[in-house]
């Protein structure tokens, strides 16, 4: 497995990972070396995608992986799709992990335009960057080039157009990550054909060199192919895929996990939680909306820009639908509000009942276009395993 780091990194910010994983799978971890770094620190700190796949191209005569966090997942992809350029075999996994789909711009990546000391701020607050940045002079003398080149890769990155992969990707974001969330990181499922899985772990954004353990665990269990286990008290497991195909999805969690199930446009979406209470909605954006909105919603909708609208009526009622599925439908939709309805979340509403429940909104794309689930249950900050079968992706 080819591992590619996230900007200002170097190979090191695999070594937790690399230790973790031994013993557990006969899997090689070759982290990748860009220049300007660690044991290339005399190099200009400048890549292109072509030499990285260079290193890797000697190894597609057999099976193998990519690693990519944050700006290493961009990388990734596209040393996935220079390989399909030159007719070499692709990953069998693809990792893409704390990073936004790459049609996608990055927010942070526009911080690299600031001077020095802003720039340093915004990367510490927001990315987990090394907060001895802010006072070890030599550090930062050290750190700068290449944390400016990284950065300036990553906004003068362009996405182009090609096919999907046909091979299958698992997007990681972690629990505490404020940059790169589960609708985010969802965007990758259009860059696929082979099967789409979403995974909330543990952590911030760089939760690989924090605390590699739970990734270890999470890569293992997908070489092993062993089936997933029952959901754990802080997560909930979702699966989207054709409505033919759920019974035995519902079956492979009966007795041992509270299950809530919703259809739209022939898919459907299964939640299954550890906690009894969990509720589900998922609809279609053309799908009318606008009956279940309390009067401050309505406001806050007849206040908003016409084109955001619909998306905003779209989030409410998935939420409400959500919430009321969670507890046994005793509530009045027109007494549960939402104070917010811009806000990315996870929500709260306000009123009676339904207020210890959280809301998670998750945008899907369907084959009829653009969907919109909503996933409530009773406890804060939910971790997410998500699986879209090869069928459904994109």
């Amino acid at each position: 497995m080819f591992c590619l780091p996230y900007a200002g990194g170097g190979a090191a910010a695999y070594n937790g990972l690399l230790r973790e994983l031994a013993g557990r799978t006969d899997l090689t971890v070759v982290p990748v070396q860009l220049p300007g770094r660690e044991n290339r620190i005399a190099e200009p700190p400048a890549f292109t995608i072509g030499e990285i796949a260079d290193e890797v191209a000697p190894a597609t005569g057999r099976p193998y992986a990519l690693y990519g966090h944050s700006m290493g997942a961009r990388i990734a992809f596209e040393v996935a799709r220079e390989l399909r350029r030159r007719g070499l075999p692709g990953p069998a996994l693809l990792y893409v992990a704390g990073a936004h789909p790459p049609d996608r711009r990055v927010p942070l990546a526009t911080t690299v335009d600031l001077p020095d000391d802003s720039f340093v701020d915004q990367l510490i607050r927001r990315a987990g960057a090394l907060p001895e940045l802010r006072s070890v002079p030599e550090l930062r003398e050290l750190m700068m080039p290449v944390l400016r080149s990284d950065f300036a890769w990553i906004r003068n990155y362009t996405y182009v157009p090609e096919p999907p992969l046909d091979c299958p990707i698992v997007a990681c974001t972690g629990l505490e990550d404020a940059e790169v969330g589960p609708a985010q990181a969802l965007g990758w499922a259009r860059h696929t054909t082979a099967g789409f899985h979403l995974r909330t772990l543990r952590g911030g954004h760089l939760f690989v060199k924090d605390d590699p353990a739970e990734t270890a665990a999470l890569i293992a269990a997908d070489l092993s192919a062993v089936p997933a286990a029952d959901p754990e008290p802080d997560e909930v497991h979702l699966w989207l895929g054709p409505h033919a195909r759920h019974h035995a999805v519902l079956r492979r969690y009966d007795g041992r996990a509270a299950v809530g199930a919703s259809h739209a446009d022939g898919l459907t979406l299964v939640a299954a939680a550890h906690a009894p209470g969990v509720g589900v909605c998922l609809l279609r954006a053309a799908d009318p909306v606008r009956d279940e909105l309390s009067a401050d919603e309505r406001q806050q909708i007849e206040d908003a820009a016409e084109e955001d609208r619909p998306w905003l009526a779209l989030r409410a009622v998935t939420a409400k639908r959500a919430l009321l599925a969670a507890c046994g439908g005793q509530a009045d939709p027109a007494s549960v509000s939402f104070p917010d309805l811009s806000d990315p979340g996870p929500w709260r509403a306000e009123g009676p009942g339904p207020g210890r429940w959280q809301v998670v909104h998750l945008p899907l794309h369907t084959a009829r276009g653009e969907a919109l689930a909503a996933v409530a249950v009773p406890h804060d900050r939910p971790r997410l395993r998500l699986d879209v079968p090869a069928e459904r992706t994109g």
